[in-house]
This record gives C-alpha cells, structure tokens and sequence, in this order.
C-alpha cells in the first residue's frame, strides 16, 4: 500500500517516543534576523495538538510574525513589538515606552500595518498633542517610530510612515538652577528646619541626614536614585583623595509578584516597589572625588548610626528606602525656609556640571564625574552664569573704545 505523503508546506505531524503528538512547521527565515524558524506544538491526543498548533499559527499571523491573508492591526503588532522590548530594556524604560506606543494605539491601532498612512501619524500626533507638553508629544512620536522601523525592517510594510512626517517641534527650555552661593544658603537652612516627626528618628539627625542628600546632589552630582542607594563600601579612597564608587541606584520596579525583572538585570527587592539595581549606564558606574568635611560627615554619620558597610546611609525614619516624593517635600521646605526661587531638585545636577565648566574644568573629565556617555548631554546640563561669562569676556575682548573720561553735563527739564 502507497504511503500518503502530507502537502508541501503544511508541516509534519508526529508521535514522539513519550507519546506526545507534535505538529511542526517550517516558517521559512525571519526577514529582521534571517534565522530560521520552526513553529510546534505538543498535545496528548492528535487533536489537541493540532488546535495548540493552529492557535499558535493564529497568533503569528495577527501579530505579523507569519505572513497571513490579512495585515496586522496596529494595535497587535505593538503588543508584540514591546513584549520583545521588554526583555532588553530595564523596567522604568519599559513602563515609559509602553505607555506612549499604548496612547498613539489608542488613536490609530485600529489601522492596519500596510494601511497606515503619514496623515494617519500627523492624525494621531494632533490627538496626541491637544493635552500633552511638546516634549512629550515628540517622545510619543519617537516611540511609535521605533514600532513601525521595526515593521519595516520584518517587511510587514514598504517603508515606515514616519519617516515621511516631520517630529513635532520642540523649543529648548533653559532649565532654571540655583546661583553659585544659594546652595550653600540652602543646606543651612536645611539644618535649621523644625523635623518634629511621629517614629524613633532623632529630628536633629533628621534634618542632618536631609541637609547631607542634598549637599551630595550639589558637590556630587549624584543622580537622585544614586544618592538613595548610597552604602558605606562605595566611600573610597584613592591616592588618598576622599570620593564615591557610584556603583549602584535604587529604582521603583514595582512590587516583587508584579514586577517582570529581565534575567541579564541584577536587581534585589529592597522594600515596597523598590528595588536595588545597577547605574543608569555603564558611564554611570564612576568615582566622584568629594571634600574632606563632606566626607568626615559622611562616616561620622555611618559610624553614629553603626550603618553596616552594605546598609544604606540615607533611610526613612521606619528605616526604609528614601522615596523621592519624600525628598522633594523637604527639598521645596528647605528652599521656601531659605528664601531661594523654587527649582526642581534634579537642577542640583545641572548646577555641578555649569560650576564644574566655570571652573575651567576638561569637557571629559566633567563627562565622566556627570557619568554621562557623551559630551553633548553633559553641555545640555551646563548653563553659564553672567558672571562668569563676564569674567571670560573681559579676559577674551581687549579694550576697544576710548578710555578717556567724557564729561557730560546733565540739564533737569
């Protein structure tokens, strides 16, 4: 008898040693990697793994992985470029990215891939741009970019829309910063600051421990999760020069049973949605000299409290984690207690990089104690002060003009 050979294309269908049935199927390369794909599906009788399989199938195709009768949906592709997004990049990246491509799909993800026109971005941009900052709305836009190149790349569509729409325009916002003496205005006021708080926490120490936050995101410039994460063991000396190992940041990631950690990120629950985790980026992990009173009270601090060296300097008064919305309650009291403009206390870090750059510092040396990963973002902190472009022009111009004396006589009318 003749065996009945399955039609090309349609797949195998197969009992494995254990008695498991499997369907499986050749999907050809994957246009974005060029690597081969097998698609399969396990079921206990015939049946059962042929649904799982054609269930699977289904999913491709509504999701643009498999070439089907219908284009995906705007919508289904997105769920399926940020499930993939989501294994490279770290939680609040994710979160912020998902819930941009989410707004624009909840404008135009109705649309098909290949029926996606510019005029459907300009649509969603002007939906978009009716209740959100420029800023945002062109981040929005970037985000949606990232989506369709990535479609175009899989050649789901010829080319992707946005590269024929212009971003939505952005002004540059000079970012306002303390002058060069208010910090120092700030921090004494700071510990001058009535902390009469409900818990165990001694209000002098309290208002110590503020006061010593707030001087590390000035002489430091340390990023806000870099000051919280601060333990003992990242104090070093080297050369016998006093500074910070900024090895590590607390991030809020979500609670423990919700959170989705990628497997290449080392991150420790810590308390809450908090979460112990690496820098911002690897430029991020640097060695920040500080001075030697900043530092003497650093380890007169640790050494009151006996802080253990893998114990966080800097807690609440339960002991947990310092939260930033904490920190800009005593910030913005501290700045009306000092009678000083009200500025956000991310600001902090433009005022180290404008002071470093006033000081005549080396672009990469300011790069490096910034722990940014290039030149460009640390000049987009730096905002020079008159003064000391005055002090530079006065040196850079010579005299021109005359210098005599001219007598002018004044006539009240």
């Amino acid at each position: 008898m003749a065996t009945r050979k399955r039609t090309p294309g349609s797949g195998s269908v197969f009992k494995d040693g254990k008695g498991v049935w499997r369907f499986r199927k050749d999907l050809g390369k994957d246009p974005a990697t060029g690597k081969r794909r097998i698609l399969e599906a396990r079921g206990r009788t015939k049946a059962e793994a042929r649904a799982r399989f054609e269930a699977k199938l289904a999913a491709l195709e509504r999701t643009g992985l498999l070439p089907g009768g219908m284009s995906p949906y705007l919508a289904d592709y997105a769920e399926r470029w940020l499930a993939d997004y989501r294994t490279r990049v770290k939680p609040t990246t994710y979160r912020t990215r998902a819930g941009r491509i989410k707004a624009c799909t909840d404008v135009i993800g109705h649309v098909r891939l290949k029926d996606l026109t510019p005029e459907h971005i300009r649509h969603c941009m002007r939906v978009l741009g009716e209740r959100l900052a420029p800023s945002t709305l062109k981040d929005h836009f970037v985000s949606l970019k990232m989506v369709l190149d990535q479609a175009e790349l899989e050649e789901l569509i010829p080319v992707d829309p946005c590269r024929r729409v212009r971003p939505p325009r952005v002004e540059a916002r000079r970012v306002p910063i303390l002058t060069e003496d208010q910090p120092r205005q700030l921090v004494a006021a700071t510990r001058r600051m009535d902390e009469s708080r409900r818990g165990p926490t001694d209000p002098d120490d309290n208002a110590e421990m503020w006061a010593l936050l707030f001087e590390l995101a000035f002489a430091a410039g340390m990023r806000e999760g870099e000051r919280y994460a601060l333990m003992p063991y990242e104090l070093e000396r080297r050369d016998g020069i006093p500074g910070i190992h900024v090895r590590q940041q607390i991030q809020a990631y979500g609670l423990p049973d919700k959170a989705v950690i990628p497997k290449w990120l080392d991150a420790t629950h810590l308390y809450g949605i908090l979460w112990l985790t690496t820098p911002k980026t690897d430029a991020a992990d640097r060695f920040i000299p500080i001075g030697e009173s900043l530092w003497n009270r650093l380890w007169a601090r640790i050494r009151r409290l006996d802080i253990a060296p893998h114990g966080l300097v800097f807690t609440n008064q339960r002991g947990n984690p310092i939260r930033e919305t904490t920190e800009i309650y005593h910030w913005n009291k501290a700045l009306q207690a000092a009678g000083l403009p009200k500025v956000r206390i991310h600001s902090a870090r433009h005022w180290t990089a404008t002071m470093t750059a006033q000081s005549g510092m080396p672009d990469d040396a300011r790069t490096s104690i910034m722990g940014h990963t290039s030149l460009d973002m640390t000049a987009h902190y730096t905002h020079w002060q008159p003064r000391a472009l005055a002090d530079m022009m006065s040196k850079a111009i010579p005299p021109i003009g005359d210098d005599e004396i001219v007598e002018a006589e004044v006539i009240d009318e």
